[in-house]
């Protein structure tokens, strides 16, 4: 059997579509100071300080080499203490961390113990609060009803924010083709345009993705418990044959969104006037901002199903106070919601004593020994085009570890993060025109912004929302040997995700905070 052939265009319209796959671009971390260019406000005080020190000591030292020595070396000190790399950071970042860890060990904060056992109950039946450990700050505990639930509404008295969470389901991105993935992230994107430009109070959403260990025999377990022993034997051995064939996973993904808004004025005056009873009574004004969140989550759900993403409950205050105490407790079940309340939320000893990890530890606890936690923030997102997936060996293809990755997105309208990009291209082009005046060769990776902030503008003229991104990394280890081994394991796989981490040393008791549901660890 023989085919005629196509002919002189016959090939071009006999070969397969091929679906090019879309590559996403996240911007570079660049801060931005009233003068200077990639320093902080407080580098360029440092600098200026220091060349201010050196005049007046060039003034007031009447002998010569002296003034010489002082007049050149007080600015070069405050220069190298902003540029010079001291333990893969700088002098002037270690200086503000180290003040702060010596204090809060000194001061005896650094150990915290719970005294939610000796706290008691009232007579009413409610608990006396207990206060949280170092780190996590004053918060009030609210409820609002949640369709045919509850969702528990934190306020975060020193931030001033009020937070709430759901736990999601994700779409299986991984199951799905390249066009449908793509898609899936476009209706996401829709959702973070919709709640940055939308008349809402929610400013700021996070993901976290808990990966916790699991029992892989739990199936059969199940089955030997729940199963017909009176079945036939050749439907048990066929049952048994494609059990075995059946690859089964000892991790547990767990996904959690988090709704943040910042108390301002206008929050206030709606959450006054949502602060009502059915009969019309006045109630509290902090019952009025757990029924504000309420009400902007259920907006939230509603484009969450838009996007494929299944809101598989609201957390409550038993189930946030589960969550919580998990995270601290990796062996406490999650959904072990029997006697949890607000104030057993918290571990029953924690000691942020050390430099490198946090050790927590409660009374449940499996062993005497507190398990021991690591937080890294993600120093650098990928430089290069990345696609869908390019955080699955960190999410996915890690076994073993115990890890929760937080990513927070701070979300600004369109309006203002327009204004923002042309900024930055304006100061990146006068930049550009001076070096080129100068007869200086153009660094590469200055260019390399330049078209990401091109990218971002056509972004954004095309009604995308500002996403400011920041993600943190906590890794869990029943000691400090195993954790040291995870870090490195963490560290590998980040690498793979183009991510580059940094380890939270001598801070990972604030640190750990970030990776909790709060929505912290980004200025505003």
């Amino acid at each position: 059997m023989s085919s005629e052939p196509l002919g002189q265009y016959g090939g071009q319209y006999g070969q397969s579509y091929v679906h090019q796959r879309r590559t996403y671009l996240i911007g570079k971390a660049r801060p931005n100071a009233p003068i200077g260019r990639n320093r902080e406000s407080g580098e360029i005080v440092l600098i200026i300080f220091g060349a201010f020190l050196g005049m007046l000591w060039g003034l007031l030292m009447p002998i010569l080499p002296l003034r010489i020595a002082g007049l050149i070396g007080l600015p070069l000190l405050a220069i190298a203490a902003v540029y010079i790399p001291y333990r893969r950071r700088t002098f002037y970042k270690w200086l503000e961390i180290n003040r702060t860890y010596r204090r809060t060990v000194r001061g005896g904060r650094a150990l915290w113990q719970s005294t939610a056992m000796d706290s008691g109950t009232r007579m009413d039946g409610r608990e006396i609060e207990v206060g949280p450990p170092p780190g996590v700050g004053r918060l009030r505990w609210l409820s609002a009803p949640f369709g045919p639930d509850e969702v528990g509404v934190l306020m975060h008295l020193e931030r001033r924010t009020v937070t709430a969470a759901i736990e999601i389901e994700g779409p299986g991105v991984g199951l799905r083709d390249s066009e449908d993935q793509e898609a899936l992230v476009d209706r996401f994107g829709t959702l973070l345009k919709h709640v940055a430009n939308g008349d809402g109070f929610v400013t700021r959403l996070q993901i976290l993705a808990r990966t916790l260990p699991a029992d892989p025999d739990a199936h059969a377990k199940d089955v030997e418990r729940r199963g017909d022993h009176n079945a036939p034997r050749w439907l048990q051995d066929s049952y048994d044959q494609l059990q075995s064939m059946v690859s089964t996973s000892s991790e547990q993904h767990r996904a959690y969104l988090v709704a943040c808004m910042h108390y301002n004025r206008d929050l206030a005056s709606e959450a006054h006037a949502m602060g009502r009873t059915a009969t019309g009574e006045r109630a509290r004004d902090d019952d009025g901002l757990a029924a504000v969140m309420a009400r902007e989550l259920t907006d939230i759900c509603a484009r969450l199903a838009e996007a494929d993403i299944r809101v598989r409950q609201p957390l409550g205050q038993a189930r946030l106070s589960s969550l919580l105490h998990s995270m601290y407790d990796p062996d406490h079940p999650i959904d072990h919601i029997q006697a949890m309340s607000r104030r057993n939320a918290w571990p029953a000893e924690l000691d942020a004593t050390h430099p490198q990890y946090l050790q927590a530890k409660t009374r449940e606890s499996q062993t005497r020994e507190p398990w021991c936690h690591a937080t890294a923030w993600i120093k650098e997102w990928p430089l290069t085009p990345v696609g869908v997936n390019f955080l699955a060996p960190l999410l996915v293809h890690t076994p073993d570890v115990i890890r929760t990755v937080a990513v927070t997105m701070d979300l600004e309208p369109t309006d203002v993060a327009i204004e923002r990009m042309l900024t930055e291209k304006t100061n990146d082009e006068a930049e550009a025109s001076r070096a080129a005046k100068m007869n200086r060769t153009v660094d590469p990776r200055d260019l390399a912004h330049t078209g990401r902030v091109d990218q971002r503008g056509d972004d954004l003229a095309s009604g995308a929302a500002g996403v400011n991104l920041v993600g943190y990394i906590t890794v869990s280890s029943r000691n400090p040997e195993a954790l040291a081994r995870d870090k490195r394991t963490i560290r590998a796989s980040a690498g793979k995700s183009y991510l580059k981490l940094e380890w939270c040393d001598r801070e990972h008791h604030r640190a750990f905070v970030n990776t909790l549901p709060f929505a912290t660890g980004i200025r505003r």
